[in-house]
C-alpha cells in the first residue's frame, strides 16, 4: 500500500509541528503549510490523500481553501477542520464550506493518528459504496439485470434473466407472483405494481430472500406500469450495496475493538428512550461504568493486554444484566444494542424503564460485583475493580448529554470515595466540579501572571536564640489582593500537574531572596519544600542547579525538604538523586516525620541530614504524655543516626524550652513568627530569644 500523503495547514508553528509529529509517528507522510494560500498551492503542486486546515488563518481562513481545495480535489476529498471553536454555527460553516469531519482543539496528541486513520476508512469504505452504486447505475444503463414482464393478472409473460443472478431469485414465464416469490415478497411486489399502475409512476422496492447458502440475499425491484395494465419490473441484486452499508453502520455506531456500541450510537438510543418516557411519564437511569486503575495495566502490560482486558469486560458486560437492560450483543441493527464503550475504559448502560430511583442501585452493585472478579489478561492474574455512576431521568437532567455528564460526575465521586463502588448523582457533585474548573482556570491564570509569592517563616537555633534559616511557603495572591493558604490550592495542584510550574517558581524566588539576605551580610539557610511530582521529574538536578546558578546563591545554603512518601519508592533512581543534591553541598530534610512510614532501614540507607519533627507531636507538648513519648523517641533516635532535628508548629515558651532540653536543634512556629514576606525577615534576624529548659536529657 502506498504511502498516505497528508497535507496540514496551520499558522501555529507549534501546533503544526506537533500535529506533524503525531501524524507521522502513526505512519503517515505531512506536508505542512503556513497558512491558507500556501496550502492551496501545495495541493496544485501535489496530490494529497487528507487535508487538515486549521480555521484561523492569514490570508485565507480555512473555509475559502476548504471550498477551493473541494473545487479542485473532488468530493472524495477528505477534509478535517481543525478549530477551537466548538459552537453549531462554527461546525455548519465548516460542513457548508465542505469539510468532511473536524477536530476540535485542545488536540489530543496521541489519538490523532487514529482518529486520521478511522476518517480515512470511513472515507474509503464510503467510496467503496458509491462506486458499488455506480457500477449498478452502470449495469441498469445497459439493462444486465432481470428484465421482468408482467401483465394485468401479474402472471411472468416474459423474463431476461442477468447471468449472475442465482436461479432462486429468477422467476420463470408463465408463473404469477405469488407462485414466484414467497407470501410475503410477493406481497411487497403486487403491492408495488397496484401502486406504479394508479399513480402511473415507478415505484421501487426491496425485499429479502433466502438462498440455497443460507445467506440472505437482497434485492432491489423497479416496477413501471406500461398502459396501466401491464408492467416492466427491473430485478438487481443489491446484497454488496448492503454489506456495504451494514459495515458503514457499523463504523458508526459501533466500536470495533468490543463490539458494544459507540458513544454516537448509545446516545441516539438514549434520545429515543428519553423521548418515550417523557410521554409516558416513566422514569430511566443511566450507570456510568469506569476501569479503576485502567491505566496501570496498559503502562505495566501494554495496549494489547489492555485492549483483551475491554473486550473481556465488554463480554462480562454482555451476560450480566437482568432481561430488558439495555445490552449491546453484536447485533446488526442498532436497536438490539443496549450497553456502550464510550471510548477508552468507560462504558455506559442504559436502563429504560425503572419504578423508583432505588431500583438502579441493585443493579449497578451486580454489574460492579461481576466486573470486579479476577481478570487473566497475558497470563497474569489482575484485579480490577469498577466505580459507577448513576443518574436518573428526569431528576438528573431532560436530554442525553446532560444524564450522561451527570452519570459521569457521580462514576468520579465513587472513585473520590475508594473506588470499587456505586454513587447515585447530586447536584453538589456539579458544584464540586464546577468549582475545580474554576480552581484549575486559576492556577493556569496565576502562574501566566506571577499571582504566586513566596513568604518565610524563622527556624530559631535552640543554643544561639537567633534565627539560622527560614522556610518557603508558597501564597496565592488573588487579583484582589486576598491570599489563598497553601492547604486550599496546593493538593490540588499537585493533582492537575501545576505543582511543577508552581514549585520552580518558588524555588527561584526562595534563591534569590537567600541570595539577597547573603549580600547585605545575613547569611540564612533556607527551605524548599518539593512535591513528590517535583522530586521525582527527571530533570530535578537540573533545576536546581539553575536556580542556584541564576541567584548566585552557595549550595550549602538551600535544603530541600522531601516528604516520607516521596522517599517510598526507595530505588536506585531515588538514592542517586539524594546523592547527586548533597554531592553539591546542598542540604536534604525529611519533612513531617513521623506522620507516614517512618522507617528505619530507608533513614539509615538515604543521604539525608535533617528531620523535621511534625506540629502534630508538638501540639499539647508539654503535657500531653503521649506526644512527649513520641516526641522523645524520635530526637533520641535522630540523634543516634547523626540527623540535625527541627521541630515545627511551635507556639509556647513551654514548649520551646521542653524541646530545647531534649535537644532539638532548631524550632520553628507562630512563637517565633508567623510566615512573613522577605522584607521583615532582616529586622526579625535581629532580635534574639531566650530558650529555658525545662527537661534536660542526661
Amino acid at each position: 500500500m502506498s504511502e498516505v500523503r497528508i497535507l496540514v495547514a496551520d499558522d501555529d508553528l507549534t501546533t503544526a509541528l506537533l500535529m506533524q509529529a503525531a501524524l507521522a509517528r502513526t505512519g503517515f507522510a505531512v506536508t505542512l503549510a503556513a497558512d491558507g494560500e500556501e496550502a492551496v498551492q501545495a495541493f496544485a503542486q501535489a496530490p494529497f490523500d487528507m487535508v487538515l486546515l486549521d480555521v484561523d488563518m492569514p490570508r485565507l481562513d480555512g473555509y475559502a481553501v476548504c471550498r477551493e481545495l473541494r473545487r479542485r480535489g473532488g468530493e472524495e476529498l477528505p477534509i478535517l477542520m481543525v478549530t477551537g471553536m466548538d459552537d453549531t454555527a462554527s461546525i455548519e460553516a465548516a460542513f457548508e464550506a465542505g469539510a468532511t469531519d473536524f477536530i476540535s482543539k485542545p488536540i489530543t496528541w496521541a489519538l490523532l493518528g487514529h482518529r486520521v486513520r478511522y476518517v480515512l476508512r470511513a472515507t474509503r469504505a464510503a467510496a467503496a459504496l458509491r462506486g458499488a452504486n455506480a457500477r449498478n447505475a452502470a449495469m441498469l444503463d445497459a439493462l444486465p439485470d432481470t428484465l421482468v414482464r408482467i401483465d394485468g393478472r401479474n402472471h411472468i409473460v416474459e423474463v431476461r434473466t442477468d447471468p449472475g443472478m442465482d436461479a432462486c431469485c429468477a422467476p420463470t414465464p408463465g408463473q404469477t407472483l405469488a407462485a414466484a416469490y414467497p407470501p410475503a415478497v410477493s406481497a411487497i411486489l403486487e403491492r408495488a405494481l397496484d401502486e406504479a399502475r394508479h399513480s402511473g409512476k415507478p415505484c421501487t422496492v426491496e425485499f429479502q430472500l433466502a438462498c440455497t447458502d443460507d445467506r440472505p440475499s437482497h434485492h432491489e425491484a423497479r416496477l413501471s406500469s406500461i398502459d396501466g395494465s401491464e408492467a416492466l419490473c427491473l430485478l438487481r441484486d443489491i446484497t454488496e450495496r448492503k454489506e456495504y452499508e451494514r459495515r458503514i453502520h457499523r463504523l458508526a455506531y459501533y466500536d470495533s475493538l468490543t463490539g458494544l456500541a459507540n458513544r454516537r450510537g448509545f446516545i441516539e438510543r438514549l434520545e429515543r428512550e428519553i423521548a418515550r418516557a417523557r410521554q409516558t411519564g416513566q422514569c430511566l437511569a443511566i450507570l456510568f461504568l469506569d476501569l479503576d486503575r485502567f491505566k496501570s495495566v496498559n503502562d505495566t502490560l501494554g495496549h494489547a493486554a489492555g485492549d483483551a482486558l475491554l473486550q473481556e469486560a465488554a463480554e462480562r458486560l454482555r451476560h450480566i444484566t437482568r432481561p430488558g437492560d439495555f445490552v449491546s450483543h453484536g447485533a446488526e441493527t442498532l436497536e438490539s444494542a443496549e450497553f456502550a464503550r464510550l471510548g477508552g475504559d468507560e462504558f455506559t448502560v442504559l436502563l429504560p424503564r425503572i419504578d423508583k430511583a432505588e431500583d438502579a442501585l441493585p443493579i449497578a452493585e451486580r454489574i460492579r460485583a461481576n466486573m470486579s472478579a479476577p481478570y487473566m489478561v497475558a497470563g497474569q492474574r489482575l484485579a480490577i475493580t469498577t466505580s459507577i455512576g448513576i443518574a436518573l431521568y428526569p431528576e438528573d437532567g431532560h436530554d442525553a448529554a446532560m444524564l450522561i455528564k451527570h452519570a459521569d460526575t457521580a462514576m468520579y465521586d465513587a472513585k473520590a470515595h475508594g473506588r470499587n463502588g456505586c454513587r447515585y448523582y447530586n447536584p453538589e457533585l456539579t458544584a464540586e466540579a464546577v468549582h475545580r474548573v474554576e480552581l484549575e482556570a486559576g492556577l493556569r491564570r496565576a502562574l501566566e501572571l506571577d499571582e504566586f509569592i513566596v513568604m518565610y517563616q524563622p527556624q530559631v537555633d535552640t543554643r544561639s536564640g537567633h534565627i539560622d534559616a527560614v522556610e518557603a511557603l508558597v501564597r496565592w495572591r488573588r487579583a484582589d489582593g486576598s491570599l489563598v493558604p497553601p492547604l486550599d490550592f496546593i493538593p490540588f495542584a499537585e493533582e492537575c500537574g501545576l505543582i511543577a510550574g508552581i514549585g520552580a517558581r518558588v524555588l527561584l524566588r526562595a534563591c534569590h531572596d537567600a541570595a539577597a539576605w547573603m549580600r547585605r551580610g545575613l547569611r540564612l539557610r533556607v527551605a524548599v519544600n518539593l512535591s513528590p511530582m517535583q522530586f521525582r521529574a527527571p530533570d530535578l538536578l537540573e533545576r536546581v542547579c539553575e536556580a542556584l546558578d541564576r541567584s548566585g546563591l552557595p549550595p550549602g545554603l538551600l535544603e530541600l525538604e522531601i516528604t516520607e512518601g516521596a522517599l517510598m519508592e526507595d530505588d536506585a533512581r531515588t538514592r542517586a538523586t539524594l546523592a547527586a543534591l548533597r554531592g553539591r553541598g546542598i542540604g536534604i530534610a525529611l519533612d513531617d516525620f513521623g506522620t507516614g512510614y517512618s522507617s528505619l532501614s530507608y533513614l539509615k540507607r538515604l543521604p539525608l541530614g535533617r528531620l523535621k519533627v511534625d506540629r502534630s507531636f508538638v501540639t499539647g507538648l508539654p503535657d500531653d504524655a503521649d506526644n512527649l513519648a513520641i516526641v522523645r523517641a524520635i530526637l533520641a533516635l535522630a540523634r543516634h543516626l547523626g540527623f540535625r532535628i527541627t521541630a515545627e508548629g511551635v507556639e509556647t515558651a513551654a514548649q520551646a524550652a521542653l524541646l530545647a532540653g531534649l535537644e532539638a536543634d532548631s524550632l520553628q512556629g507562630y512563637l517565633f513568627s508567623r510566615p512573613v514576606v522577605a522584607t521583615e525577615i532582616e529586622s526579625i534576624a535581629a532580635r534574639g530569644w531566650t530558650i529555658g529548659a525545662l527537661d534536660r536529657v542526661g
